[in-house]
């Protein structure tokens, strides 16, 4: 069918008004759109995230991790308010490492009147389940009940921990009257000095409950070399003792705990991408 001269004409002038509109609708809701702006704390215009984005504000956005687990805790009364405390952490992620972790510890009383509270710091390695383990926690009264708060975290990729390696041998526990002593070596079958190895000790029950806690510092702790520790309670454990449990902890993502690699001056361990 042959279209009339006249048809054609409308036709022109319909697609033409058509795309004219689509034009200016587009640029009505560029500018009406809000503009990013990298630093308010809110996700607007292009932006990916918060505050983010390769094509608006030349930073890429991180993946949301979650925060770290309390998969347990126990508070250990030592002496007349005085207290220890352990938790067990978990990382859930294979690839990202907090260097920092901040917490909050409060502790109560019977009335539920808060005794203690303080506020701390570690790290967690990529899937590590960490112990903390705090001691010699005065309190301003008796307590019964703690709780543990993880407030935030900052994420960061840990590539490879290849090379770490610290073991423990000849571990001793020994009961002498009121006193106990656990007493062990780590030998560090690592390529790295390490300027601080953090030693948790934690003592068991029949029933797997922490019933002790203790922990020291080995420092200026040279590759391929042994460290001996011991750990001391001078009063009595409330129960017997079934098992230990020794872990050897150093932190990978301060560059000053590192005294050489590989026989090299300080570098870093860890490669972040």
């Amino acid at each position: 069918m042959k279209l009339s001269s006249r048809l054609l004409r409308r036709i022109i002038i319909l697609v033409i008004f058509l795309a004219v509109f689509g034009f200016s609708g587009y640029g009505l809701k560029k500018i009406t759109a809000p503009a990013p702006t990298c630093n308010d704390g809110i996700q607007n215009g292009q932006e990916e995230g918060i505050d983010c984005g390769l094509t608006t504000c030349n930073i890429s956005c991180e993946e949301e991790l979650a925060s770290p687990e309390v998969k347990s805790s126990k508070l250990i009364k030592v002496g007349e308010n005085d207290y220890d405390f352990v938790a067990k952490i978990i990382n859930p992620h294979v690839q990202y490492g907090a260097p920092e972790v901040n917490y909050e510890l409060t502790l109560f009383d019977d009335g539920d009147i808060e005794v203690l509270k303080e506020d701390g710091v570690f790290y967690l390695l990529p899937i590590q389940e960490k112990f903390l383990v705090l001691t010699s926690l005065k309190t301003n009264g008796s307590a019964n009940r703690s709780e543990l708060k993880i407030k935030s975290a900052t994420w960061q990729k840990l590539e490879s921990l290849e090379g770490l390696n610290l073991i423990v041998r000849r571990e001793k526990f020994s009961v002498e009257g009121s006193s106990s002593s656990l007493e062990a070596v780590i030998f560090n079958d690592s390529d790295f000095d390490f300027g601080v190895v953090e030693v948790q000790v934690l003592l068991l029950d029949s029933r797997e409950d922490v019933i002790a806690v203790n922990r020291t510092d080995i420092r200026t702790f040279v590759s391929k070399t042994e460290r001996y520790f011991k750990a001391t309670w001078p009063i009595s454990i409330s129960r017997p003792v079934v098992r230990t449990e020794i872990r050897a902890v150093t932190n990978l993502f301060e560059n000053a705990n590192f005294v050489k690699r590989y026989g090299s001056s300080i570098e870093r361990f860890q490669e972040y991408e």
